[in-house]
């Protein structure tokens, strides 16, 4: 189905360059999802949004729409998406989506790195910078095969960081029917950007064929340990980022897959059982005790709309779900 308006240019994104260490563990589709529903998770006993400190005077402002898929395996695929306006300081304007929404930190460039999820927010109060977030305007997501545009809805910012507070706009999960090549994405203007109207492609998504030699079906639990973690992969693996997030913690362990020594995607990605028992003693498990975590492989694309300076990102994710054994 052809797009109501005439079809603007479509706008390279590429993959996303390091950002620092964020808070939160996984929630749901956006993190904010599972709390931001609950109303006043972000309010204050009026249900007005949380102020920021006074403290933290923002200096900078930007804008943001990001767009999640899961593709995971034997499951409807789903999309999501989170928008908002941002007032902040002491952050570069490329960190600031990954300290709003964790799960949109970017990986390392390369190997493997544990990451500290709520030191990015503590370092910000900590020096009396901060995120203050509103709603942005007139944001619609609408794919080819949809007449209409998903419009995200305004929701208040869950009150887990005292540096980051304020309103934004979200939608899904929503069931989606076929896979899309492409997102229209557009927003309307504000006091400090130009409005948005770009045709964004979806990465193809990678997919995890075997963990340890058993196919990950949804729904079921692969354990691991204490051995090495071997991840089999399908076609175009390379250059994603393989991520085990341990539920209920504030860490996570996210991997670069680089091409292999031919220059090609590679078929397998081993995660060494010295970082595994790193992160789940990291995790705050009982010594010992192993911890259930989500292992994601995610493909990441991010740029920049201009001259709207609006910030643009897409993410596919396919998660399995692991006992991870020290």
């Amino acid at each position: 189905m052809a797009f109501l308006r005439p079809t603007p240019p479509a706008i390279a994104l590429s993959p996303s360059p390091d950002a620092p260490t964020a808070r939160s563990t996984r929630r749901g589709a956006f993190v904010l999802g599972a709390t931001l529903v609950l109303g006043a998770a972000g309010s204050g006993c009026d249900g007005a949004p949380r102020a920021m400190d006074a403290s933290a005077a923002p200096s900078a402002r930007m804008s943001a729409v990001a767009v999640r898929l899961d593709a995971t395996n034997d499951k409807q695929l789903t999309l999501s998406a989170l928008a908002f306006r941002a007032a902040f300081s002491g952050v570069a304007s490329t960190e600031v989506l990954g300290l709003v929404d964790p799960l949109s930190t970017a990986s390392p460039a390369r190997d493997c790195q544990l990451l500290s999820l709520d030191s990015g927010p503590a370092a910000l109060a900590a020096r009396g910078d901060g995120i203050e977030l509103e709603e942005l305007a007139g944001v619609g997501v609408q794919l080819a095969e949809m007449p209409t545009a998903i419009h995200p809805s305004p929701r208040l910012y869950p009150d887990v960081a005292p540096a980051i507070g304020g309103v934004v706009s979200e939608a899904g999960p929503l069931a989606l029917g076929a896979w899309p090549a492409q997102l229209r994405i557009t927003t309307g203007a504000t006091p400090e950007t130009e409005p948005v109207d770009a045709l964004v492609t979806v990465p193809t998504p990678a997919r995890v064929t075997s963990v340890n030699g058993i196919v990950p079906l949804a729904g079921t639990t692969v354990t691991v340990g204490p051995t090495d973690l071997s991840i089999g992969l399908g076609p175009g693996a390379a250059e994603s980022a393989v991520e085990l997030r341990p539920f209920g913690a504030t860490v996570a362990l996210v991997c670069r897959v680089p091409f292999d020594a031919t220059g090609s995607s590679p078929t397998s990605f081993v995660v060494p059982h010295q970082l595994i028992s790193a992160l789940i003693a990291a995790s705050g498990a009982a010594p010992g005790g192993g911890v259930a975590a989500a292992l994601d492989l995610v493909r990441r694309q991010s740029g920049e709309a201009a001259p709207a300076n609006t910030r643009i990102a897409v993410e596919v994710r396919a998660s399995s779900l692991v006992e991870l054994l020290p």
